[in-house]
């Protein structure tokens, strides 16, 4: 005996006339969004839908479809268990990748990683409460505790460094080095690297090692060759390296850079250009020196005595004086002694009248001694800024020889203008009156300066920078001898989008990907002139950074291990969502 089949009725969208949807579940049951009550496939009729809406549903059996529809629309949008954990899951995500981007910040700002529990997130919760009004359990669920913020630091450090490696192993760069002495007696070894990046410079610290032991060239050589090996970089890849004038780095038979190019001959090395410059500023005759030792005899006199500090204030005050403080003079600072004497002069007048009975201030208010004062604080501040002009990103050889060069010419002005007294070029020096034999010293000092930078620079002088690589654009092709670098200029000098480069960028064009794939030989050349860092400046301001980070409250931070440092200097973005999915999103507890 055969069985008969059920008929299957199929829902129709005019059954939510009458407040009935399809079930979730199952599509062949009609579903009621009044009662949330499923019906069976019989029902499926007009009918007795009709009749369960108007004996369950007396009330809403007139409402029009409009109505229904709302009723729909908040059924679908209501919360399910599935809808709940994914958005739960979500939130918790969002406030892993929140604790990484409040982590990074805390890194950059070099502060202690417990301002993130005891600052970062109780300011949060009470902007959310105060200002918006919202609940803050997400913000106390955030993960910022102090181990937390040091190993999402750490993580980001090394996603920074594993990218800023992968860069280095396939293309050429310049590298600067320098060791220092930290707390404890801790040496430091710190490099920095410049590669080319998208037709720009990008600079980045490559790494800070300590040095346990001694600290030769070859401790130097070792640490430096060792980590290359390690991250498989090939010594061949560096176009230079700049360093200052210690013997372990610049020793002529076994300094570290002596090494460096045993291994790699066409290495630049190259002295760091602000060490020299600094050098030049310290060579000053016996007699301006001893001048220079009364001035700071009169500053430490006042600044050494609080007392005599706050007086000294109050005088300046009294006088109505622009400033109300002396300088003090570091012989390790860089510009200290041009900043301590143009205060000097500031407040000379002032100075004058309160140390009248101290015999060094006797002697600086003679004509003669008023001079030398006055020249020393105009020169040292001219020195200042051709120190502030060698210093920055971005420098290149070309800058640096053309600022230093400049500078002696001006200096080998200055004497000529000088003996005709002609005072103009000096701000102080021409507000006072200036004897014939004060202008046989001061013109002296200038030709010893000028004989010190030409023999501290006469190797930056030997380096031709050619005109074809300044001025590629307005070179003559008969003056270029190289077969090679002239059919290219050819080319170059019709090709109007390079022609728009150099327009706007400068020699610095040289540095984009379209000048390196259309014009091969004189790009390498060219870019092997731009890459190397004129100084070691990137480095001492990452010796800064150590300080501002190893603070009395930090002694224990290791900051050859942790990733602090690196996360404070780079220009780097790390990859948080990568990091992220590494980790099962927990809350704080």
């Amino acid at each position: 005996m055969s069985t008969i089949k059920k008929k299957v009725r199929q829902y129709n969208e005019e059954y939510l006339k009458m407040g009935f949807i399809s079930a979730v579940h199952d599509a062949r049951l009609p579903f009621c969004l009044l009662c949330e009550q499923c019906l069976s496939n019989e029902s499926m009729k007009r009918g007795r839908l009709e009749a369960h809406l108007k004996t369950k549903h007396s009330a809403q059996a007139n409402s029009d479809l409009n109505y229904f529809k709302t009723l729909k629309q908040k059924f679908e949008n209501r919360a399910t268990l599935k809808t709940l954990f994914t958005a739960k899951t979500a939130t918790v995500n969002r406030t892993l990748e929140a604790s990484y981007q409040i982590s990074l910040l805390i890194a950059k700002s070099g502060k202690n990683h417990t301002i993130g529990e005891n600052l970062i997130k109780p300011s949060i919760s009470a902007f959310l409460k105060t200002v918006l009004e919202k609940d803050d359990k997400d913000v106390r669920a955030m993960p910022l505790s102090n181990n937390t913020v040091m190993k999402r630091i750490d993580e980001m450090s090394a996603d920074i460094e594993k990218q800023l490696i992968e860069k280095l192993k396939t293309r050429k760069f310049s590298i600067q080095m320098d060791e220092s002495t930290l707390r404890d007696s801790e040496a430091a070894l710190l490099a920095y690297v410049r590669y080319i990046e998208n037709g720009e410079f990008a600079e980045e610290m490559l790494f800070c090692k300590l040095l346990e032991s001694t600290t030769t060239s070859k401790d130097i050589y070792n640490k430096l060759k060792d980590y290359l090996n390690v991250n498989d970089i090939s010594m061949q890849n560096i176009t230079s390296c700049a360093a200052d004038g210690a013997p372990n780095m610049m020793g002529k038979k076994n300094g570290c850079l002596k090494l460096m190019k045993d291994e790699n001959p066409e290495m630049i090395l190259v002295h760091c250009v602000i060490h020299r410059q600094n050098l030049v500023a310290k060579n000053i005759s016996p007699h301006l020196n001893e001048v220079m030792k009364k001035v700071i005899k009169c500053i430490n006199s006042i600044k050494a005595n609080a007392k005599c500090e706050r007086l000294f204030k109050l005088f300046c005050e009294e006088q109505n004086a622009d400033h109300v403080r002396l300088l003090l003079h570091t012989e390790v600072r860089w510009l200290s002694k041009g900043n301590c004497l143009k205060r000097f002069m500031e407040l000379f007048d002032a100075l004058r009248d309160f140390l009248s009975e101290k015999p060094e201030m006797q002697y600086l208010s003679t004509v003669d001694g008023k001079a030398y004062v006055s020249y020393l604080a105009d020169i040292f501040e001219k020195l200042n800024i051709l120190n502030s002009q060698l210093q920055g990103k971005n420098k290149t050889l070309v800058d640096a020889k053309a600022k230093i060069f400049g500078f002696i010419t001006f200096i080998e002005l200055s004497q000529k203008h000088i003996c005709n007294k002609n005072f103009e070029r000096f701000y102080w020096l021409q507000k006072c009156e200036v004897s014939d034999n004060a202008i046989i010293v001061i013109v002296d000092h200038l030709k010893a300066l000028q004989v010190d930078m030409k023999e501290r620079f006469s190797d930056l002088d030997q380096i031709d920078f050619p005109t074809w690589m300044m001025q590629p654009l307005l070179v003559d092709l008969a003056d270029v001898t190289n077969v090679q670098y002239q059919e290219e200029l050819a080319e170059m000098q019709n090709d109007e989008s390079v022609k728009t480069l150099f327009n706007i960028k400068g020699a610095m064009a040289w540095l984009c990907e379209e000048t390196e794939t259309k014009y091969p030989s004189s790009t390498k050349f060219a870019r092997k002139l731009l890459l190397p860092f004129p100084s070691s400046y990137l480095v001492e301001c990452g010796f800064s950074a150590i300080t501002d980070l190893l603070l009395k409250k930090r002694n224990r931070l290791d900051i050859s291990k942790r990733g602090d440092l690196r996360l404070k200097l780079t220009k780097l973005e790390p990859n948080i969502k990568s990091l992220c999915s590494r980790h099962q999103a927990q809350g704080s507890h």
